[in-house]
């Protein structure tokens, strides 16, 4: 919408000015008073009624107005022309149509006149239309209704009247009027802004008025000009021509549009190109192509000397001619680009005869075009263009321009070249300038600034590429190139395929080549192309692009092999099953060229990939073909399909769900294929529901979030919701409802919306047809068809039991979520709970259902859904007391919904309780308690007081009377002045004893609530406006009150050390220093130590005053000079800046000071976009003077400069112009300061002003709101950063290397995976430096001046300190398919400085150098390099040799690693195995250094026998081809290199001391391993290594038994013991893990690699052993070393070894006392280490430990040994706890260890194996007696129920609380499970329990008794004020809920087991009464714990 229909305060106009209905009725009286007898026609009359609805809405005036217009249309078509009809037209119809025309206030409401206008003009010459469009050209228009008209509003209705034949016959007879008002507008406007007049409106209005009119200019005269503006053209055609007014107006806005061109600085970008192509458009005006092309290139495109005599005649006539601004050199270099606006509106607009002119001999080009010498304007414009293009230093909007110019130039382009397709002359010259040169310059532009950080240039440079291949096709058509414009883009295809797999550009060029070359050409490049783009798609950030490849490649596949498609948009196309066998087994092949590989994704590991493939691919294609769905469900279905070779059946379930879920979206299955019949097969359109059941329990949380959406989702939002979909996601929530997956909690929610929204809409239909059908009943009561009958009433009643079935289902729903909620609940069910119930308010709301989307009115719904109850009111309430900011905001949220009063809490001694309950937290030290207070306070603040004005005391102890004042002020007002006040007591406390004040009185709480109540004030609700002066007040008072906060704490937080400082007032009053000094012990009372306590409530204390002065300075109505009714002055604004200010520069404490910075930004934000120059300026003479602060004094506030860097941040962060001219001129002086010169004898104890220089422009450049703002600042910075490495200054060099990591990331952007040296990390040097180019050359000179400098002494240990950077930074590169040595931006310049450093004698040198290398080589050059680098030659120096081999190594892992082309390997293949073999050669035949020996072999070894990168990108099937035609020459090489290793390794035993040996050794020992191991030798055996791990070096050992582990990694237990010798590894590793390794890392390797060959029998037993010791020898051994060997290490391996060892015992002993013996030993290990106290590795140690004996655990028989059955029972308790645990893969395995032990079907999650775990206990556990005592002390607990009451009710807490160690896990599960397995052993051994409890003289049930009691009296004690303590009491609180839930159970159980016996002693009767007796009195206080 254009600024016409916007007033000043962005508020919309009426539609029609109220004075215009005066001026009709004016019209109308007049012509009454003349006609007093008439009879009005129809269209009058309702005009007539429209004049009557001046106060009504714009819907009913304008339904008058359509009624008027099809009145006279229907009496034109009668031929009614009577006098009298046709009087009332011209005095009535005419100037009211044409008076609101002009009057109306937008175009939308315009538009509703012009049916009447034109119905109108059928009848006469509407002349009354031409005099209102005169008048409304008058400046100063006498009609009233036009004087509120805008300049912009009266361009946009000229530009409009135009679209409709009575309007542009106005216009154009009036044109040369209307040319001249816009022009004198324009001209005025001009003045306004360049402030050559005084303003009369605001800059936004007279921009919007320049910009609009200028477009108005621009549409007339680019139509009419040439037929209505003779004058001035003929003036351009004559030698001498007359000076005419048309001529002077034109003259006028030339200058006008000259001057918004060249003033960047004071014109937005749209005005500046809007007047670049009315230029062009006057240009136009010339009829001479050959004038008119040498007027524009002697204006804009000459030099000084060069222009022609029809620019001069031009700028003679018109008096002007551009400035030196627009056309001298600022005009084309500066950073603006101010020439741009110009040459892109010639490109736009100029025709194309004056484009395609010849240049006049005389042309001379400017500097910059001169050595191209365009031929015409066109080429000069594209030559123009393409320079604007190429500069990097451009302003991000003029980038953006340039590239769209040269879109718009390419487009204009091939326009011309279509037209002239048979004019052979006309398209040399249109296509001369796109020479090949000039075309890979824009194909590089593509390739460097696709992935620009300025979005916008993606889609700009997407447009240049498509049209230079439709400009290259039309070409090639035309001169018959086809051959080499195909090969051009078989070329572009090859490139794009090589290139890397994480670029975003790969993908979206492919994509546009797809049309162009056809499917086959692509798979005969690359025929794994879509195998190898859906494997990519693990990436998220690529996904959607590699979607729109794949996609677009399968529907191009379909148009070309597929009989019959037609031209394919892949939306509406559907491949339906067709009887013709040719189109079946076509679409057949088409779903076979990617369903399996779609299936290998989806059944593939990685996660992502699988969430990615069925979110991105499955849809799109089985909407396409649903018989793809069915194709790929039968061999999901059929385990025996052949398809399973590749693909993994582990994950068969998840693909499988994924695949349904999908169907299910696109409902090619509904709901009503489920079934309970296993019978019934997926063919038959049925899903079992046992395998929804399994996907519901399963442990991949994927799995589980993809079956609840396929029981959710539905195209349909009201289809039918089946009975088995609500009995499933009944079983599915209450057992996901603790997920610890983000993601996976917020797709829960989205999915249940989906769900509850199908099933309100199921439900409504239902009940619609519900009563039709109860209607119809009642209407055929004495039918006499029975049959219809009947069938109605069955019909009825299964329509009202599916409604009582959703009935049912929401009311568990809602009872499942109160269930949820209890004290003590985790946070995730909490939070889980709180969303569910949330997606139930919004869909069947709060107290009646919301009108669902597309319904007008409310349907009615067969039942009210009750969430607004007082028990949902009281749980809420209590969640706002939870620990975290999440659920407390979910919570407040729903709350805020609920009506007022809340429900359960109407009366006002409640919510006055309730107050005071929110007190005691927000008087808490404890951040989080005093947050939930504070929610408190604010929700009682909005519900009670606000709506419902209750007087309420935010105080307990304090009784506010009512004074005079009280009495006239609202509610609100008084509760919030009561706040105050409290606020002010805790200052007073704190200004006198500021310690006192933190442990007892803390502010922040208070600040908070503060904060919160400003935050619910309305400043235009009525309430509020009408005790303006009480609530401004309160305003002021708070203000100071803040300032007197910040000012008390100040103090400690400027303190040096505010860590440990507390203030010099304070030491003055404490009496006992000694005590206070002892600051790092707990104080007396407990809370803290005192420093820490002070610290915590100061700077909490500044963090919620700075927040609550963000809230008023951004909200609250500041007072003007026109007004009075702001809350707030200037002035408070002005001392809040200075508070803010002083508090950023000189408090220390980060958490403070960062606390401060939003409401700083805050109040810049307001200033910076005032309508007063005066307040705008303000935040920028702040800003000058803190950069001023840094020269004139002493700044010194450390860490990194503390908040000074915050505090200019704030300002320039806030600039919203996108000049940000605040931004350039800090970034300007910082850079100044920064490089001003350190004196060497500076003093680094004082900060130094570069310091502050540096700090603060590493902050500037990490701020993400900068975005793209500071990036062309990089350059800068990066040569700022290297040269402060050579500073004299160690906190300068300090400064340095952050600023140099900041603009490393800032640049390449965030790590996407760890590796920063990965290609996803990284950019292409080309990409570098055309973002930065003045890098280019910087580099490139601090680069050989560091070479030079190294060089010069080879021996030296000092390099330049500018070396590494420069180094690291060129490593973050990759190299580029489209990098040209002949450009000033390749990488080839770096390439002899960087290989000369491999001669340094430093070794990190070496190493940066090697890798900084990779980027500067591209693949098609790798050979070449290598074979240089491998040509050693008959000189070289060790460290020139090691430095080589380095380089070698990473050329190798940079280029390998990645995609290369196929010819580029084969040529490797061919060259570089055999100089290796030579330099192998030639550095074993000489004196060489080990380390280079170590090094050469390393890439030998895993370049030529691992040889892993091989298979990167490629099929088996390639590899193997490549590997036998090159098989010769890779033997020759690893048989040469693995004989001398096995020739010479023993050799250098003795040597092992010479520096490098060791390595050498290892890296023989790796090409030895390798070598036996991959048959790289015919003869080779397993055996032939061993002899290896009896080698004297560790390392060695090491070394051979990792690499037998990756071997074996993949083997089945059938591979492994097929394969010879493995029996001697056994015996061997089992004799190093008895004791012959002495090396504790190669003990734990021997260890781990025993277990993973042989974890079922890790002892071998057999004739073949020959060990000389037994199994019972080697157990008690193990455990000799498991406890007398302290190393953590030894504990985490052989505990899983004790555990193998022990299913080894129990399978094979016969010893049955030794066997248990030994299974309670291991089970007492794995009690310990499976506890949450102990360490994570110990506990996954413990879990793998207890996954060898499961089984074993788990499996009961009639036979079993009470120690046994003892020990089964801890362990399967202990297996619960590790299902709990807070590690999620801890939980996780132990769930799959469960699983596998129960023999499940498939594995489930920890949630439903606790549940199975605790079952299959309580059903086969044999009873004992100390079972039973286990598990009665776990449900009475180590602590009984009175301590915790005292722990609770003590005011004593200290500031922070000790978290627990598992926050995942919940005990009251446990106490339930407790209960339920007591129970259940009960029912089986009821007598023996029983027994046992009497034989203790019933001492359990006397205790228990006792606690029940003992909580009684305190609940009595504390029911007097029950809501003091919150919604619930005392109880609510999880330390006293969980224990006496507990203890209830405990209670209820005891009874039950005591019952049966009789009689009872006296004691327990007595005990039990008192037990009734006081819980008959407490009845209501007991509820909530029971």
């Amino acid at each position: 919408m254009g600024a016409s229909a916007k007033t000043k305060q962005g508020t919309k106009l009426n539609k029609l000015p109220k004075s215009i209905f005066v001026e009709w009725n004016t019209i109308l009286n007049n012509f009454s008073e003349k006609h007093p007898n008439a009879c009005y026609i129809s269209a009058v009359v309702s005009l007539k009624k429209l004049i009557s609805l001046v106060d009504g809405t714009w819907e009913r005036q304008s339904a008058c107005l359509r009624e008027s217009a099809k009145a006279l249309q229907a009496s034109f078509a009668k031929g009614d022309t009577s006098p009298e009809a046709v009087e009332q037209m011209k005095s009535i119809i005419e100037p009211i149509a044409s008076s609101g025309y002009f009057a109306a206030a937008e175009n939308l409401s315009r538009r509703q006149f012009v049916p009447l206008l034109e119905a109108t003009a059928q009848f006469r010459e509407n002349t009354v239309f031409q005099h209102y469009y005169q008048l409304y050209l008058t400046p100063t228009p006498e009609a009233l209704f036009f004087s509120a008209c805008t300049l912009s509003q009266k361009a946009l209705t000229i530009y409009t009247t135009t679209d409709f034949m009575l309007g542009k016959d106005t216009v154009l007879n009036l044109f040369n009027n209307t040319i001249a008002f816009l022009v004198l507008g324009l001209e005025s406007t001009q003045q306004q802004l360049t402030g050559m007049c005084d303003k009369i409106a605001t800059e936004e209005e007279l921009i919007n008025d320049l910009q609009y009119s200028t477009k108005s200019i621009l549409s007339l005269v680019s139509r009419y000009g040439v037929e209505k503006l003779q004058e001035f053209v003929n003036a351009l055609e004559s030698e001498t021509p007359e000076i005419h007014q048309e001529t002077q107006m034109i003259a006028t806005l030339i200058r006008v549009l000259l001057d918004i061109c060249a003033n960047t600085h004071v014109y937005n970008k749209e005005c500046c190109q809007v007047a670049g192509m009315a230029m062009g458009a006057v240009l136009n005006l010339s009829q001479d192509r050959q004038k008119g092309s040498a007027w524009a290139l002697g204006w804009f495109f000459s030099a000084e000397n060069g222009k022609n005599e029809q620019a001069e005649r031009v700028s003679a006539l018109v008096g002007v001619s551009p400035s030196e601004v627009l056309v001298g050199s600022a005009g084309w270099l500066d950073q603006e680009a101010i020439l741009l606006s110009v040459v892109r509106g010639l490109v736009s607009t100029v025709r194309e005869d004056i484009l395609l002119a010849e240049c006049p001999a005389s042309f001379r080009p400017v500097k910059t075009l001169e050595s191209y010498s365009p031929q015409n304007l066109h080429e000069a414009i594209f030559y123009s263009i393409n320079f604007f293009c190429s500069r990097a230093d451009l302003e991000s909007h003029s980038k953006v321009v340039a590239f769209e110019a040269m879109a718009i130039w390419l487009l204009g382009t091939k326009h011309i070249m279509a037209s002239k397709f048979n004019d052979k002359t006309a398209m040399s010259a249109v296509v001369n300038v796109l020479a090949p040169h000039n075309i890979d310059i824009l194909i590089r532009y593509v390739w460097d600034h696709w992935d620009d950080p300025i979005d916008t240039l993606q889609n700009k440079v997407r447009s240049i590429f498509e049209l230079v291949l439709e400009i290259m096709e039309i070409k090639a058509t035309c001169f018959g190139e086809k051959k080499s414009y195909d090969e051009f883009l078989l070329m572009l295809l090859k490139n794009l395929v090589i290139m890397d797999w994480n670029r975003k550009v790969k993908y979206a060029l492919l994509n546009i080549l797809v049309p162009r070359l056809g499917t086959d050409i692509f798979f005969s490049v690359e025929p794994e192309l879509i195998p190898k783009c859906i494997r990519a798609m693990d990436n998220l950030i690529l996904s959607p692009q590699i979607t729109s490849l794949v996609l677009s490649i399968l529907y191009q596949r379909i148009e070309e092999t597929v009989p019959g498609c037609k031209p394919f948009k892949g939306q509406n196309i559907q491949l339906k099953d067709n009887k013709d066998e040719a189109t079946k087994l076509a679409i057949e092949r088409w779903i076979e060229v990617w369903a399996v590989s779609v299936l290998k994704c989806l059944t593939s590991e990685s996660e992502i990939l699988r969430k990615n493939i069925g979110g991105f691919i499955l849809q799109p294609l089985f909407k396409v073909s649903p018989q793809s769905f069915w194709y790929m469900i039968r061999i999901l279905q059929d385990p025996s399909s052949k398809h399973w070779d590749v693909l993994d059946k582990s994950f068969r379930l998840n693909a499988f769900i994924a695949v349904l879920k999908t169907g299910r979206s696109l409902d090619i299955v509904d709901g009503s294929a489920y079934s309970y019949d296993d019978a019934l097969l997926l063919q038959n359109s049925k899903i079992s529901v046992e395998t929804l059941k399994l996907a519901i329990h399963h442990a991949d949380i994927q799995i589980r979030i993809d079956v609840l959406g396929l029981l959710c989702e539905s195209r349909k939002a009201s289809s039918t919701v089946t009975e088995i979909e609500l009995e499933m996601i009944k079983l599915f929530l209450p057992l996901n409802m603790n997920s610890t997956s983000p993601e996976f909690r917020q797709t829960l929610s989205a999915h249940l919306t989906k769900f509850l929204t199908r099933l309100r809409g199921s439900m409504y239909a239902q009940y619609r047809t519900y009563r039709s059908r109860l209607v119809y009943l009642e209407s055929h009561q004495d039918s006499s068809i029975k049959k219809d009958i009947r069938s109605a009433r069955t019909e009825l009643d299964d329509l009202w039991k599916a409604i009582e079935m959703g009935k049912a289902f929401l009311l568990w729903m809602n009872e499942h979520i109160a269930t949820s909620l209890y004290p003590g609940s985790s946070y995730q069910r909490v939070s889980t709970a709180l969303r569910i119930l949330k997606v139930m308010i919004k869909t069947f709301g709060i107290e009646e259902i919301p009108i669902p989307e597309g319904f007008t009115v409310r349907p009615e719904f067969p039942f009210k859904l009750i969430i607004a109850s007082p028990r949902h009111t009281k749980l809420l309430l209590d969640v706002l007391m939870n620990p975290f900011d999440f659920n407390r905001g979910l919570a407040f949220e729903m709350l805020s919904q609920f009506p007022s009063p809340l429900p359960g809490i109407e009366s006002k001694e409640d919510v006055q309780n309730l107050l005071w309950w929110g007190l005691g937290n927000v008087v808490s030290m404890r951040a989080g308690e005093s947050d939930s207070g504070a929610m408190i306070f604010r929700l009682i603040f909005t519900k009670y007081v606000s709506l419902l004005g209750f007087d309420l005391n935010p105080e307990q102890t304090v009784l506010h009377t009512k004074i005079l004042k009280e009495e006239s002020s609202p509610a609100p007002v008084i509760f919030t002045g009561r706040l105050l006040d409290m606020l002010e007591n805790q200052v007073k406390i704190a200004k006198t004893d500021l310690l006192q004040a933190s442990q007892h009185r803390p502010m922040h709480g208070t600040l908070l609530a503060l904060q919160y109540v400003f935050r619910e004030l309305n400043y235009n609700n009525a309430s509020v406006l009408a005790y303006v002066n009480e609530w401004r007040e309160v305003h002021t008072r708070a203000l100071s009150l803040i300032h007197k906060v910040c000012g008390t704490v100040t103090e400690v937080l400027s303190n040096p050390s505010p860590e440990g400082n507390v203030p010099a007032s304070f030491r003055e009053i404490e009496e006992h220093i000694d005590d206070m000094m002892d600051d790092t012990e707990e104080s007396a009372d407990g809370l803290g130590p005192k420093g820490q306590v002070i610290l915590s409530c100061c700077w909490r204390a500044v963090k919620e005053a700075s927040s609550l002065l963000e809230v008023i300075i951004s909200k609250a109505p500041i007072k003007s000079q026109k007004s009075n009714e702001g809350m707030i002055a200037h002035s408070d604004m002005i001392e809040s800046g200075a508070l803010l200010r002083s508090l950023l520069t000189t408090i220390r404490h980060q958490g403070a000071f960062s606390a401060v910075y939003p409401a700083y930004v805050s109040l810049n934000s307001r200033f910076l976009v005032s309508s007063s120059p005066d307040i705008a300026r303000i935040p920028s003479e702040w800003l000058e003077e803190n950069l001023d602060s840094l020269t004139s004094t002493n700044v010194s506030i450390t860490r990194r400069s503390a908040g000074l860097p915050l505090c200019i941040l704030a300002i320039v962060s806030s600039e919203k112009s996108t000049r940000k001219e605040l931004l350039a001129n800090t970034m300007q002086r910082l850079f100044a300061l920064a490089r001003i010169e350190t004196v060497e004898t500076v003093d680094e104890n004082v900060d130094l002003l570069q310091v502050h220089a540096f700090n603060i422009l590493r902050t500037i450049f990490m701020d993400s709101k900068l975005g793209t703002s500071v990036l062309k600042y990089a350059s800068d910075g990066f040569s700022l950063s290297i040269n402060g490495f050579s500073s004299s200054s160690w906190a300068i060099r300090n400064c340095s290397v952050m600023l140099f990591s900041t603009l490393l990331q800032r640049t390449f952007g965030t790590k996407k995976i760890k590796d920063e040296h990965s290609s996803v990390n990284q950019l292409t040097g080309r990409e570098f430096f055309t973002r930065f180019p003045q890098l280019h050359p910087y580099l490139l000179k601090e680069l050989n001046m560091a070479v030079e400098q190294l060089l010069a002494d080879s021996k030296t240990v000092n390099v330049h300190p500018g070396l590494y950077p420069i180094l690291t930074l060129l490593s973050r590169m990759h190299p580029s398919v489209m990098d040209n040595a002949d450009e000033s931006i390749s990488m080839v310049s770096f390439i002899p400085l960087v290989t000369s450093c491999a001669s340094s004698s430093i070794f990190k040198t070496r190493e940066m150098a090697a890798r900084a290398l990779v980027p500067l080589i591209p693949s098609v050059e790798l050979v070449c390099t290598l074979a240089g680098l491998l040509d050693f030659g008959a000189q070289f120096s060790q460290n020139e040799l090691h430095g080589q081999c380095l380089q070698i190594q990473y050329l190798l892992r940079g280029h390998l690693y990645n995609s290369i082309l196929k010819e580029d390997l084969i040529e490797f293949m061919k060259t570089i195995p055999r100089l290796m073999k030579s330099s192998f050669e030639v550095i074993f035949s000489h004196n060489v250094s080990y380390m280079t020996r170590a090094l050469l072999l390393d890439i030998l070894g895993e370049f030529f026998f691992d040889c892993t990168w091989i298979h990167v990108d490629r099929t088996e099937k390639e590899v193997e081809d490549i590997l036998k035609l090159y098989v010769d020459e890779l033997q020759l090489l690893r048989s040469t290199v693995l004989n001398y290793c096995n020739s010479t390794i023993c050799q250098f035993k003795d040597d092992l001391s010479v520096i490098g040996m060791y390595l050498t050794r290892q890296q023989m020992t790796n090409i030895i391993t390798l070598g036996n191991l991959r048959n790289y030798t015919h003869d080779a055996q397993l055996t032939d290594i061993l002899f290896l791990l009896n080698d004297p070096d560790y390392e060695v050992r090491q070394l051979v038994m990792k690499q037998l582990s990756e071997h074996f990694k993949n083997y089945t237990q059938e591979d492994i013991n097929s394969t010879a010798g493995i029996r001697l590894l056994q015996c061997k590793l089992v004799e190093m893990t008895y004791g012959s390794e002495v090396n504790l890392h190669c003990f734990v390797l021997a260890t781990k690699l025993l277990m993973s060959l042989y974890s079922s029998s890790p002892y071998p037993e057999g004739v073949d052993s020959n060990l000389n010791f037994s199994l019972e020898q080697y157990w008690n051994k193990l455990n000799q070393q498991f406890v007398q060997k302290k190393s953590m290490l030894v504990t985490e391996s052989v505990l899983p070894l004790l555990g193998s060892l022990l299913a080894q015992i129990l399978e094979t002993s016969s010893d049955r006392q030794w066997v248990n013996e030994c299974f309670l030993t291991w089970c007492q290990y794995v009690t310990i280490y499976s506890h949450q106290e102990v360490t994570l590795p110990l506990r996954e140690a413990a879990v793998e430990s207890i996954r060898f004996v499961t089984r074993d655990v788990f499996a009961y028989s009639d036979d079993l040994d009470e120690i046994v059955n003892e020990v089964k029972a801890k362990i399967q308790l202990t297996i619960v706890q590790l299902l709990q645990d807070d590690d999620i893969d801890v939980r996780h395995t132990t769930a799959l260890i469960a699983s596998n032990a129960l023999q499940l079907q498939a594995p489930v999650h920890s949630e439903r194996a606790i549940e199975l775990v605790n079952l299959h206990f309580a059903k086969n556990t044999k009873y004992s007696i100390k079972l039973q005592s286990l598990l009665l002390q776990s449900l009475q607990g180590e602590q009984d129920l009175e301590s915790f009451w005292e722990e609770e009710l003590s005011q004593t807490k200290v500031l922070f609380a000790k978290e627990a160690p598992n926050i995942y896990k919940e005990d009251i599960l446990d106490y339930q499970w407790t209960y339920v397995n007591l129970d259940l052993l009960y029912s089986r051994y009821s007598q023996q329990l029983s027994k046992h409890i009497k034989d203790l003289n019933y001492a359990p049930v006397l205790q228990v008794a006792n606690q029940v009691i003992t909580c009684c009296k305190h609940l009595d004690s504390l029911s007097v004020s029950v809501m003091q303590n919150g919604p619930y009491g005392i109880t609510s609180r999880p330390s006293i809920f969980t224990p006496t839930y507990r203890t209830v159970l405990a209670i209820n159980l005891l009874y039950d087991q005591i019952m049966s016996l009789e009689p009872l002693p006296e004691s327990i009767v007595l005990i039990t009464k008192g037990i009734t007796t006081i819980f008959k009195f407490n009845r209501n206080v007991f509820t909530f714990t029971c």
